[in-house]
């Protein structure tokens, strides 16, 4: 009961650390286990079997393309070593992937508590887009839940620092794209002593476009010189539409006019989610599928747009949450809103 009326008092509960990951525990159990999100889905979700498929396949003995060099670190190898171990150890390898799901949720949840209130983090980690990514795109969630713990890690003892390298070692070696939300942040922080005042947002927007460009008509290239298995996959994946994508851009240019803070590492934060917003409606333009890149950054998203003034951030929150119930209106096909 105490519990109950501490959530409704506000965000004071959330800075005890041991309540915090008990929260963070009872989130990710009813989010992975409790919810039976493939029967309200009506199909299952695409891409569990086929991490299925690989595992029996690599314990089978099977053999696939073996890469050098640069190839070798797009290849994703760590995720591979995984695939194998699941193969090795375990015989139910649907409850070892749905555990990661867990582990995933956890860390996020963890990690956002710390920075909000709860009952924000709840209502913007509870979306179709989150539900793809905590359940569906586990190698890039996994990857990146590896980074927010080596954010903590920094942020709290310098004393672990090479712990926190390797994890960020690890993470693009479970999904590449990892080197992509690596760049756009070095990107950011050699311009933010660069450029002054609201034109770093504008510079964060060009920054979004150039990145989508690159990968539209760059990355492709890239790809086919080292053999990667992931040439031409925007021929083969549906992007997201405009007017799915638009949204997120207005929030973009909400944060880049308003966004108010005290700390210059926010400045970045800001900018950060502002950049990976801005890519995901220009890649929608360009037709390319970049709705988990919002998703994988969405922590950030959320604390940025606790900088804004009182009354944008309430209609910012409000503006989202009218979003996720229409995505999950059109996510599960209900004919009741």
């Amino acid at each position: 009961m105490l519990l109950f009326y501490s959530i409704l008092l506000g965000e004071d509960l959330v800075e005890n650390r041991y309540i915090r990951y008990t929260l963070a525990l009872l989130f990710a159990t009813f989010f992975v286990y409790v919810i039976p999100w493939v029967e309200l889905f009506g199909e299952e979700f695409h891409d569990i079997p086929h991490y299925i498929t690989r595992i029996i396949y690599l314990k089978g003995g099977g053999d696939e393309a073996v890469y050098h060099g640069i190839g070798w670190l797009f290849s994703e190898p760590l995720w591979k070593g995984i695939i194998i171990a699941i193969g090795n150890l375990f015989e139910d390898y649907r409850a070892v992937l749905y555990g990661i799901s867990f582990f995933i949720v956890f860390t996020y949840t963890s990690f956002l508590l710390k920075r909000v209130e709860f009952y924000i983090a709840m209502i913007f980690l509870f979306n179709p887009m989150m539900v793809h990514l905590f359940i569906e795109q586990i190698r890039i969630s996994f990857a990146f839940s590896l980074v927010l713990i080596a954010y903590e890690i920094y942020r709290q003892s310098r004393v672990y620092f090479y712990l926190a390298v390797i994890l960020l070692v690890m993470a693009p070696l479970i999904h590449t794209a990892i080197v992509v939300f690596y760049a756009i942040y070095a990107v950011l922080y050699y311009a933010d002593s660069r450029v002054e005042d609201k034109k770093y947002y504008l510079v964060s927007i060009g920054i979004a476009l150039s990145v989508a460009l690159f990968i539209k008509y760059g990355a492709n290239i890239i790809l086919m010189m080292v053999g990667d298995r992931r040439a031409n996959y925007e021929k083969v994946i549906e992007s997201s539409s405009i007017a799915y994508s638009i949204a997120w851009f207005i929030i973009s240019w909400i944060l880049a006019a308003f966004a108010e803070f005290k700390e210059h590492q926010s400045r970045i934060v800001v900018a950060y989610a502002i950049t990976v917003m801005s890519f995901f409606f220009f890649s929608s333009v360009l037709n390319m599928f970049a709705a988990r890149f919002v998703a994988v950054i969405m922590p950030f998203i959320i604390i940025a747009i606790s900088y804004l003034p009182k009354h944008f951030k309430q209609g910012t929150y409000l503006f989202l949450l009218a979003y996720n119930i229409y995505s999950f209106k059109y996510w599960l096909k209900l004919t009741l809103i």
